[in-house]
């Protein structure tokens, strides 16, 4: 194998472990944004439709254009992620609660 063509194939492995690395670290950061999100409906007390909280109560209001950190924040998306899969509920005026079945049923899956 020349020069040029090892260099070419290193290149593509560092392509690939970079993007493994990246694919891993979003996973990572989607499933610590997951527990966060839990973690807020059970500080707010959000079990019942009576006691659902908006995304601003729970403290998911989402970042402006101009409100830039060095790191994206998954919590809003995990919260349509846990809409999607029917743990979290939504009320008719928007408000989102999380039962205690679904929360017991988190739990059982962690352990």
């Amino acid at each position: 194998m020349d020069e040029s063509t090892r260099a070419i194939v290193m290149l593509v492995l560092v392509m690939v472990l970079l993007l493994a690395i990246a694919f891993l670290g979003s996973s990572f950061l989607m499933k610590r944004a997951v527990k966060a999100v839990v973690k807020m409906f059970q500080d707010k007390q959000a079990f019942t439709p009576d006691t659902a909280k908006t995304e601003e109560e729970l403290g998911l209001k989402k970042r402006s254009l101009f409100q830039f950190k060095a790191m994206r924040d998954y919590k809003p998306t995990a919260l349509q992620f846990l809409v999607r899969s029917d743990i979290v509920q939504m009320t008719d005026d928007g408000r989102y609660f999380i039962t205690e079945d679904a929360l017991s049923q988190i739990k059982l899956r962690q352990r």
